[in-house]
């Protein structure tokens, strides 16, 4: 597949680590920040990238991609999209965020009702940001599970791909309950064993 525009919308740990696995894949990444001049996080990144990356405005951001990322806090999320909907119109959206405390933590009904041509995936929700930076594990390559809309798995797969995971589909945007039971799953077992943890398959 071609390389690709991607928007990451957000330069924390999850965006930030995200974003740089895909600059190292060869995709054009620009990040996309509510104050690109005076956010410290903002700067420490640009720093850290130099000139492999853009650092503007969401809108900006946004407007340029083929793949836009939503790796922002989950409580910003409703905002967000709700500002640059028609700037949504048909480009796949990745929910990275998680709304944490809420009944639902994806965002899939918001993008429904503001944004419906949005093509919606759910994906590198369920795993600590320490998982991206570092994607080697013992035994071989862990199991991403996404879901995504009709169409749009070949784009999903290679951004999984690139972060070093195995993509595994579970369905369309619909079933993005199922994604994150495996984020309830993960919080429950990190405590146990660590933020260093993923998930894999295994059959006879």
């Amino acid at each position: 597949m071609a390389n690709l525009r991607i928007a990451v919308l957000g330069v924390g740990n999850i965006g930030g680590s995200l974003g740089k696995r895909w600059i190292a894949a060869g995709h054009q990444v620009a990040f996309g920040v509510a104050n690109p001049e005076t956010s410290a996080k903002a700067q420490a990144l640009t720093a850290d990238v130099g000139e492999k990356a853009t650092i503007t405005s969401v809108a900006q951001a946004i407007t340029d991609a083929d793949v836009v990322v939503f790796a922002i806090p989950g409580k910003a999320m409703d905002e967000t999209i709700a500002v640059n909907a028609d700037a949504l119109t048909g480009k796949l959206v990745i929910d990275v965020a998680n709304r944490v405390g809420e009944p639902v933590f994806n965002s899939y009904a918001t993008f429904q009702r503001l944004a419906p041509t949005a093509q919606y995936a759910r994906a590198f929700n369920t795993l600590g940001w320490e998982n991206f930076v570092d994607s080697t594990f013992s035994g071989g390559p862990a199991d991403m599970f996404y879901v995504s809309a009709d169409g749009s798995q070949p784009t999903v797969e290679t951004l999984i791909s690139d972060v070093g995971y195995r993509p595994v589909r579970l369905g369309a945007g619909d079933q993005a309950d199922l994604v994150d039971a495996l984020l309830r799953l993960w919080f429950t077992l990190s405590r146990t064993y660590g933020r260093r943890l993923a998930f894999k398959i295994v059959t006879p």
